[in-house]
């Protein structure tokens, strides 16, 4: 379950378009500017259309089945949110990050799983990218609370108040933010609902984690992602990633992954690692 906030500033960007003066033919010289104005519009559209079409032309790669659905599955979760308006654009963190876990007992099973995950995840990013637990509450950009509902409530009540007025128990949350010049991320917080079954907690650690990667949204189609939305109705919890989950982290966490890229940018920064790994 994940939760992303992005503070977006609109600003409203006024052309004025200087016209030149003169007594005869004031009405003529306004069209004109109009003209040109509309004119240097659609070169730029155009020009635009080019680049992009060139750009994708020059991958000259033709992706496999297998390739074109690890590409949709990633526009899918990496694209979209669970409950927030979503920009549709790709986020993620930039910079190696510190987790720091709230706990009050020490948790060993769920501790390994965390360790496990995090250890993975480290291993699948290839663009510097580090996860780290750490001791130090003003160090993290993670803040992992290992505990029930209520402790977090005494702890933290505004992210409490982000899954309590849910209309249902949660046996995991995320809240994150990223910045909305950059579309980086810069924060996140984590729940895991100690009063679940160990193996739901491990499973529940697995998915919250990833998803705090910038990975904000659950599917239907695959039975064995850690992103599936029902696994509720499945007989076991999911408790490793699906080879299509560990793509998905791999690509965004890419060097030529960058935060902000739209689903059209996707398509030619993706084919063109494809390719790189075959060439």
């Amino acid at each position: 379950m994940s939760f992303y906030t992005l503070r977006f500033i609109h600003k409203t960007v006024v052309l004025n378009v200087k016209r030149q003066s003169g007594k005869n033919r004031p009405q003529e010289i306004k069209l004109n500017s109009k003209n040109i104005l509309g004119k240097i519009l659609l070169g730029i559209v155009i020009l635009l259309g080019l680049l992009f079409y060139l750009k994708k032309r020059d991958i000259n790669y033709d992706p496999t089945p297998y390739e074109k659905e690890i590409i949709d599955y990633f526009k899918e979760i990496a694209l979209q949110s669970e409950f927030t308006d979503n920009p549709e654009k790709v986020i993620k963190w930039k910079e190696s990050v510190f987790l720091y876990i709230v706990k009050e007992k020490g948790f060993k099973d769920q501790m390994s799983a965390i360790e496990r995950t995090i250890n993975e995840i480290n291993q699948l990013a290839t663009d510097g990218f580090k996860i780290e637990i750490t001791e130090n509450h003003t160090n993290s950009n993670i803040i992992l609370y290992l505990c029930n509902k209520e402790r977090v409530k005494e702890l933290d009540p505004e992210f409490y108040k982000k899954f309590n007025d849910l209309t249902y128990d949660v046996a995991g949350f995320v809240n994150g933010e990223a910045l909305p010049e950059t579309y980086e991320l810069n924060k996140a917080k984590i729940f895991i609902n100690t009063e679940n079954t160990i193996d739901g907690q491990e499973s529940t650690i697995l998915e919250e984690i990833t998803q705090s990667l910038g990975l904000a949204f659950d599917s239907k189609k695959y039975p064995t992602s850690i992103f599936y939305e029902d696994k509720y109705k499945l007989e076991e919890e999911t408790m490793q990633y699906s080879q299509l989950d560990k793509e998905i982290i791999r690509l965004l966490y890419h060097p030529k992954m960058k935060p902000g890229l739209d689903t059209n940018e996707l398509d030619s920064v993706i084919l063109g690692i494809f390719k790189s790994e075959k060439d």
